[in-house]
């Protein structure tokens, strides 16, 4: 039978209290129509019966309370249902989309490697739709050489269940191009006891293009250096830490090491270089400047190489300053450099020896005066002697003036053999108006059989210089003589030579020789330094190239200029110290 929708059913306490009312009735027409009792026997019943309706109706309201409640609370569930329903549904679309449309492959597989699901985004990554990877096996989307990594990769995961692996590998788009990507997969099981392999996929394949960019770079970098002998260094100063590149460790022959310390450093460094490096290191350290030195090696088999480093000061993110620097291992070159400083040495050597032999009739003139002197003196001696009345106090006198004279004539020939024999480098302070005063000495002769008058400009106090007095004076003879014949052509007016020293505002020691000469012309000013260029028709165009070798060899600079009138003038400076260099 189908209820009415319109009709309203009883409710529990309405049909309670209709039965109440009928048993009421029912009790009231038995009164009345039945025998009649005593009249506290109606009294009786009528109270009991208004209790039991009283009850009743204590019942009814209690009863539809409960029900009240029960509807309220029922229907307040019910609305709680569809709202977790309608909030499941929402998530659930919500999921979706993030599934579908999440910037990395998601791929679902199972034991055997066929495709349960895929997400929009990862099969249009790899050019295919969903349906055409679904069902499918995935070693599909790998390159072929790559598959046995794949299965062995997905049998680990299906072999640690719960467990999280990942892995780098190239995928396999639909038009046969490549792309690299990292899967993080794990193996679960599903209802039904399913074991199946999740696996998410992020394209690193720009990040793989730079590593390879990089690693080829700091391939050609290490290759760089090694054909070149330069290493790369980084220094943080305020944790004293230091990072090598691999030719640098190759250089200091020590074993890689991810860092390493000054002290590690300074066991490397010969004994005789230690302070000296360790000063510079502190002193950078405070300044943060800039630094440049050379040091000394003294490697296990007792080698020694020779080494130059260069550092750069920067301030990182922190505020902090470090170095970042080159050292070169420059012993080829040192060695190179020291046979070619034999080979000047000798070339030197040669072109004094060649210098006295023009100048020996200056020299037994210088040698020839003093020794005359002598045996006129020794005369006069052994006539005062040989007096009646010998005068021992003239006498005395002549045998003074021998003495003097025999000096002089050893300081000539002493000075034509020191520049004659051959000696190594030996530098010492020295002044240089001694240096100029001692060559002048040895061409006196030259300048009058020339008729040059000499000038000398030599300021009267001057810083010593550290020097070779050897080849100091082989470089003031050169340039002296080099004038003296500038002015032979000269008829017309004076030959004056001028020497002047002087102390510049650059802390220098100043040399200048000046002729009155015929000059020089202005193209042909560079050339006069370079080996076997010569302007004289016997010289041999060896003479300015070693002096300027000995002037830079000192750190010094030696330079022409054209007169403002007629002549030329030579320069040549000198440092008053010598740089902090090892060598």
């Amino acid at each position: 039978m189908i209820r009415d929708p319109t009709t309203k059913s009883w409710s529990a306490e309405q049909w309670l209290l209709g039965g109440m009312v009928l048993a009421l009735a029912a009790t009231c027409m038995g009164l009345l129509l039945g025998p009649q009792p005593a009249a506290s026997a109606h009294l009786i019943a009528l109270a009991l019966l208004v209790a039991s309706l009283t009850a009743a109706l204590l019942m009814i309201r209690l009863v539809g309370r409960s029900q009240r409640r029960m509807e309220a609370m029922l229907r307040g569930r019910a609305s709680g249902e569809e709202r977790a329903m309608e909030a499941l549904r929402n998530s659930e679309a919500q999921w979706k989309e993030v599934f579908e449309h999440n910037p990395v492959m998601y791929f679902m597989v199972d034991a055997t490697g066929l495709v349960l699901s895929v997400n929009t985004f990862g099969a249009a990554q790899l050019g295919y739709t969903v349906d055409e990877l679904l069902g499918q096996s995935v070693l599909r989307v790998f390159a072929a050489e790559d598959r046995d990594m794949v299965q062995r990769n997905v049998a680990a995961c299906l072999d640690n269940i719960g467990q999280t692996h990942n892995w780098e590998i190239r995928k396999v788009r639909k038009d046969g191009s490549r792309l690299w990507v990292r899967e993080n997969a794990k193996a679960v099981r599903r209802l039904g006891d399913q074991l199946i392999v999740l696996i998410a996929c992020e394209d690193i394949t720009e990040r793989k293009h730079a590593e390879n960019a990089l690693q080829q770079s700091e391939m050609y970098l290490t290759e760089a250096q090694r054909l070149s002998h330069t290493g790369s260094f980084g220094w943080r100063v305020a944790s004293g830490e230091i990072i090598w590149s691999e030719e640098t460790f190759r250089i200091f022959e020590f074993d890689r090491a991810p860092s390493i310390t000054h002290a590690t450093v300074l066991q490397r460094v010969h004994p005789d270089d230690r302070a000296r490096v360790q000063r510079t290191i502190d002193r950078a350290s405070l300044d943060g400047n800039d630094f440049e030195h050379g040091y000394r090696l003294l490697m296990p088999n007792g080698a020694i190489k020779f080494v130059h480093a260069r550092a750069h000061a920067v301030t990182n993110l922190s505020g902090d300053t470090e170095f970042v620097g080159a050292v070169t291992d420059v012993t080829a070159r040192k060695r190179a450099e020291a046979e070619l400083h034999e080979a000047q040495t000798n070339l030197a050597h040669v072109t004094r020896v060649t210098a006295l032999g023009e100048l020996a009739a200056s020299i037994a003139h210088e040698v020839n005066q003093p020794l005359a002197a002598v045996v006129t003196n020794a005369a006069a001696c052994l006539r005062w002697l040989n007096r009646a009345a010998p005068d021992l106090n003239e006498a005395r006198g002549a045998v003074r003036s021998i003495i003097s004279d025999g000096n002089r004539a050893g300081e000539v020939i002493q000075r034509v053999r020191a520049m004659v024999n051959k000696t190594t480098d030996q530098r010492a302070p020295l002044d240089i108006n001694d240096v100029i005063n001692q060559v002048i000495g040895l061409v006196q002769h030259e300048l009058q059989s020339h008729l040059v008058s000499l000038q000398l400009d030599l300021a009267p106090v001057l810083p010593s210089v550290v020097a070779d007095r050897i080849q100091l004076q082989q470089v003031i003879l050169n340039l002296v003589l080099n004038g003296i014949e500038a002015m032979q052509p000269v008829t017309d007016r004076p030959r004056e030579l001028v020497i002047r020293t002087r102390h510049d505002e650059a802390g220098q020691i100043v040399v200048t020789v000046t002729d009155c000469g015929v000059g020089i012309a202005a193209e042909n000013a560079e050339r006069l330094f370079d080996a076997f260029y010569t302007t004289k028709a016997s010289g041999m165009g060896m003479g300015l190239s070693i002096c300027r070798s000995i002037v830079e060899a000192h750190r010094g600079r030696l330079s022409v200029a054209a007169n403002i009138g007629p002549g030329t003038t030579f320069q040549f400076t000198l440092p008053l110290r010598e740089e902090d260099h090892a060598w």
